[in-house]
């Protein structure tokens, strides 16, 4: 089971030197070429050379450039002359600049080497030997579009080398025939020749598999839909057909268009270890209940949605909530949230004596057993004893059910293979965290985290019954001890663990939760006294004991952060990214040690230095707690892979942008980027230029992969990590699971943002420049709110897209008045349209921030909303 977002893998060494290889282990290595005298053979280890064509017979070694037109088949190196050739035309090549002598050699048998499935002639024209006489696009050196190679008409006129079969009906390239009416674009069947022949995998470059298929190519005839993109081959056919047009420009190669590019190096992502608080979504057990470390396989928790479902579980929720406030005997309970009166009324006394009396008559009646039998008082004493009795079998019944219960439990485990990692009473208290696919909800009670099945659990409606009662229970309980209401956690169970949380591999699937995640800071300074028995170092252990792992270390002066067990003598500390235990007589943490940090900034002081990575560090999730808040990006560029997953399988269609009814590679991109508040450009090649431009290499799930072939972008996929891709592939196949394609691909673009407002992030921070004001939406109500109970104390949270929220970035909206996803400016703040609550109508908009008190602090204001442009 997968437990983390796993991020790529750095790749070794570059795709330009595996090329070379390649094609040098083709030609043979060592390589032998003529030297200067044209007779004596020259040995150059992975080097290419060949003549220069100035007429001087001189040898020199090829360019990095020209070693690309070799590679794609444009160029050949010819073994008895020693010149490079147009593999179509036959004309000399530099090998420096790569261009082309004006004059055509008269090489009968060039356009016939049956190496060269991608040359454009050899496929197309085997019954029309006229075909080369049209290229007209003279400016693209490595293609034949030079008018000379037409003006020599006898060198594809030779009616023996079209006749030879394995060239002309074996046309491997699948773009080969895409365009016989369309001289003007040669380069075409490179991209073909790309996903067939080079590549066995005919997933990794589906959408050049659209050229298999020769009836396909009439489409390329009409002019593309306007704004509209087409299929990948369709694409370079247009690019191409556009560039003819145009005679400034020539072709290139791909090394030299991605040399033009500003792509910037990206830091390496690191997974973050912190946790972050989400909404609260309530849920209740039906019955006692397993937690799970994992989902079983090919089990099914999906509950039963139909209405008649529905209602049979609001009414099986109604009857455990009666029970539950017939238990708490809310009825006969008030309470008062400013103080409680606990004043006798007359009725109470009665009552209290009453009791009194009865307890002394079963007292009486048991002592004057043996001394004057009395028959009232042996009425009252067989009354008591029936009680005990009664009380005594309840009890017997009781234990009963649970020890049923737990051999249940039991016998599911061991039917389920998955390990228990906890168990939930009925009616006990959970919350959910995600929503997994068959039905199974990954859900967090008390310390435990895991998986249940939905038809296990209250929801909705059915969960708002018990979440009232409790609700009830937990304000007269508070209001009884004088206390302020923080929720029904301690009225409610939860669940208990069975495993310790360090050894539950499902604690950390997510690393979202319902409880408070940021800490005040408690700073401590490491002792001058360490020097006496440590060396000057003082080791952060892994456990509250000297003999354990040392996870980091720091030295005297440095700062750390003391987190729990303030007062013992192991304290549970954080300094930088290093977590664990270290001895509290080694730290310094009085009052003036805080006014001095206070005063000269935590960026003044050293952290501790790391002696392991945190996901090593078995002490890392002691506390959920840190001195700042983790970042869910990784969770949102899950959120969209997941999201764009569901349309694996329906239609490509060329023009279209339909995530359902069809869409083609940049329509379905754009699509997808959309709906999580991101407008790209509409074509390929436009969104190829939008975002930071970054290697293949260093892409992230979400993240854009561009293809190019001769220096034209002909085709876009969202990456998914681990290689993978998901993509608009071509009317054959339709959206698909592919993997990248590396020949093909020349930069990733990264448009989403992982660079969050942490706490305390400065949700008033002026941040929006004055280009960005849009439209303003008029004058909206402005309040404020967490995440806690008091926040989000309905059954169903406030959650309405299921992403994190997050301070500084969340905003809760009605959804018919500002969309989903939409950005807007609050007091120069850009925030973004991610929540819905049920009080939010019409011009009124919560702020999401991390903590109650400073809900409370902020109040209700009210303030001009504009768009972000």
């Amino acid at each position: 089971m997968k437990f983390r977002n796993k991020f790529v893998s750095k790749r070794i060494g570059t795709k330009t030197l595996a090329s070379l290889l390649a094609f040098g282990m083709a030609l043979g290595s060592p390589m032998a070429v003529f030297a200067d005298d044209g007779e004596t053979a020259v040995v150059a280890e992975n080097t290419v050379q060949a003549k220069k064509t100035d007429g001087s017979e001189v040898f020199v070694g090829v360019s990095d450039c020209v070693r690309g037109m070799m590679e794609s088949g444009a160029v050949r190196l010819n073994d008895e002359t020693g010149y490079l050739e147009d593999t179509s035309t036959g004309q000399k090549v530099d090998p420096e600049t790569g261009e082309r002598l004006t004059e055509t050699p008269d090489v009968p048998d060039t356009p016939a080497i049956p190496d060269n499935p991608g040359n454009e002639e050899t496929p197309e024209t085997p019954e029309k030997p006229g075909t080369p006489e049209t290229p007209e696009n003279p400016e693209i050196p490595e293609a034949p579009e030079k008018p000379e190679t037409p003006e020599k008409p006898d060198t594809p006129e030779k009616p023996e080398t079209p006749e030879k079969p394995e060239t002309p009906e074996k046309p491997n390239t699948p773009g080969t025939p895409e365009t016989p009416e369309k001289p003007g674009t040669p380069e075409n069947p490179d991209s073909p020749d790309s996903g067939k022949s080079d590549s066995k995998d005919p997933i990794q470059t589906p959408d050049t598999d659209k050229a298999d298929s020769s009836e396909d190519r009439k489409d390329t005839k009409t002019d593309p839909i306007p704004g509209s993109e087409i299929d990948h081959t369709q694409e370079i056919s247009k690019a191409e057909e556009a560039d003819s047009q145009n005679e400034s420009k020539t072709a290139v190669s791909n090394s030299e268009l991605i040399s033009r590019q500003q792509i910037v190096k990206q830091p390496e992502m690191v997974e973050d270890f912190r946790f972050w608080t989400v909404a609260r979504k309530y849920a209740f057990a039906r019955t006692a209940i397993n937690v799970r470390e994992e989902i079983p396989e090919a089990a099914d928790g999906r509950a039963d949605t139909s209405k008649e479902a529905k209602e049979a579980e609001l009414e099986a929720a109604k009857k455990d909530a009666k029970e539950l406030r017939s238990g708490f005997d809310i009825e006969n309970q008030k309470y008062n949230t400013k103080k409680v009166k606990r004043t006798k009324t007359a009725k109470g006394v009665k009552k209290s004596t009453q009791i009194k009396l009865t307890g002394l008559n079963i007292f009486s009646s048991a002592k004057l057993k043996t001394e004057a039998p009395n028959q009232t008082n042996l009425k009252a004493g067989k009354r008591a004893e029936a009680a005990r009795q009664a009380e005594k079998d309840l009890q017997k019944q009781k234990e009963e059910q649970a020890a049923k219960v737990t051999a249940d439990l039991a016998a599911q485990q061991m039917e389920e293979k998955v390990r228990s990692v906890g168990t939930i009473s009925q009616d006990g208290l959970l919350y959910i965290l995600k929503e997994e696919d068959n039905g199974w909800l990954y859900v967090e009670s008390g310390n435990v985290r895991g998986f249940v099945k939905a038809s296990e659990i209250y929801t909705e409606d059915a969960a708002q019954e018990l979440l009232d009662v409790y609700q009830t229970q937990a304000r007269l309980e508070a209001s009884k001890e004088n206390k302020d209401y923080t929720g029904i956690e301690g009225t409610a169970k939860t669940a208990q663990a069975l495993v310790e949380a360090k050894d539950n591999q499902a604690y950390t699937y997510l690393r979202a939760t319902v409880n408070q995640t940021v800490a005040d800071k408690e700073p401590a300074l490491v002792s001058e006294q360490v020097d006496t028995d440590k060396k000057g170092i003082l080791d952060i252990q892994e456990e509250k004991n000297a003999d354990s792992r040392v996870v980091g270390t720091m030295t005297a002066g440095e700062l750390c952060y003391i987190l729990a067990d303030e007062d013992s003598d192991w304290v549970y500390v954080e300094s930088g990214d290093v977590r664990g235990f270290a001895e509290k007589k080694y730290l310094k943490s009085d009052a003036e040690t805080k006014a001095q940090v206070t005063e000269r900034g935590a960026d003044a002081y050293s952290m501790a230095e790391e002696n392991m990575d945190p996901e090593d560090n078995k002490a890392l999730y002691y506390t959920l707690t840190s001195t700042k808040e983790g970042t869910p990006s990784g969770e949102i560029r899950q959120s969209m892979i997941e999201y764009a997953s569901q349309f694996v399988g329906n239609p490509y269609v060329w023009g279209g942008t339909s995530l359902t009814n069809g869409a083609d590679c940049s329509g379905f991109v754009q699509q997808i980027y959309k709906a999580y508040g991101y407008d790209l450009p509409r074509v390929a090649e436009d969104q190829s230029q939008y975002g930071i431009k970054i290697p293949v290499e260093d892409a992230q799930p979400g993240d854009l992969i561009f293809y190019a072939k001769n220096g034209y972008v002909y085709h876009v996929v969202m990456y998914a990590g681990d290689g993978k891709t998901i993509e608009a592939a071509n009317e054959d196949v339709g959206i698909i699971y592919g993997t990248v394609y590396d020949k093909d691909a020349v930069w990733a673009t990264r448009i989403l943002d992982d660079n969050y407002t942490v706490a305390g992030g400065g949700i008033g921070e002026v941040n929006a420049t004055q280009e960005m004001y849009g439209t303003d939406l008029g004058n909206f109500t402005i309040t404020y709110y967490c995440a806690c109970e008091i926040c989000c104390n309905k059954a169903d949270g406030i959650t309405a897209t299921g992403t994190p929220v997050i301070e500084g970035q969340t905003i809760a909206v009605d959804p018919s008045v500002i969309p989903y996803g939409t950005k807007v400016i609050i007091g120069g703040h850009v925030f973004t349209a991610e929540d819905c609550g049920g009080a939010i109508k019409k011009n009124h908009i919560d702020v999401y921030v991390n903590s109650h008190e400073e809900a409370l602090a902020l109040g209700v204001t009210n303030a001009e909303v504009y768009l972000v442009k």
